[in-house]
């Protein structure tokens, strides 16, 4: 695969509809960021060829209701995605975060991986579905979609779709949607560590896994701040 990697990085003003071709045998990589404002509406589409990868990753830390929409079509043998969201909603935001990954072609693969916590009195709705088309043998598609729920108010949904019309395909999810456990808490105050500190830390191990997709230290240090702020 060709190093030919195309980093882009939207701070706060996300374009509302966006598009973006993954060449043969090279790879690229989309980063979004948002700590203060979203648009009510958000649709892109990634289209990615023979042998070429797709990785991308999306931060909404803000409090603004909002729906995104992304498209995968995995046009060609041996196309790749690797797609990790992290969302801190809070207020009362309603966010719904639908994304689509089509396997058009042979020995595809896809990573779906959502990650939220919902806060106050918001809701937050991940779905997802993972479409292999007939034809698309020996292609793999995973999904994970995971919210934590902070606060007696807030809500949270995950629902995760396998289309697959296909036989020799390894297609898999796992969805879990709960409050936030207790016997962690109760572990971190045991030893010291009191309730508000201990949740922040809990924050920052679930929503800290996406800062890989950035290597910018400042980034993941304001990363680390915004997540550690929405659960003071």
């Amino acid at each position: 695969m060709a190093n030919n990697e195309e980093q882009l990085v939207f701070l706060d003003n996300l374009p509302e509809t966006y598009s973006l071709e993954v060449p043969a045998g090279e790879s690229k990589t989309l980063r979004l960021v948002a700590f203060d404002h979203l648009p009510a509406k958000l649709h892109f589409v990634i289209n990615v060829h023979r042998d070429a990868l797709f990785r991308g990753a999306f931060i909404d830390f803000t409090d603004v209701s909002t729906e995104f929409d992304l498209v995968v079509n995995l046009l060609e043998e041996g196309a790749q995605c690797d797609w990790h969201l992290a969302v801190l909603s809070r207020g009362t935001a309603n966010q719904k975060f639908v994304t689509s990954v089509n396997h058009m072609a042979p020995h595809t693969e896809a990573l779906m991986s959502n990650y939220g916590i919902a806060r106050e009195h918001s809701h937050l709705v991940f779905s997802g579905t993972s479409a292999i088309q007939q034809g698309a043998k020996k292609s793999i598609t995973r999904q994970e979609a995971k919210i934590i729920v902070f606060d007696a108010n807030a809500t949270g949904l995950a629902s995760p779709i396998l289309l697959i019309g296909e036989n020799d395909v390894q297609a898999s999810h796992a969805a879990i949607v709960g409050r936030l456990n207790e016997d962690h808490l109760f572990y971190l105050e045991s030893r010291g560590v009191n309730e508000e500190t201990a949740k922040r830390l809990i924050a920052l191990g679930y929503l800290k896994p996406i800062e890989r997709y950035f290597d910018d230290e400042k980034m993941v240090q304001k990363i680390d701040a915004v997540i550690e702020g929405g659960i003071a």
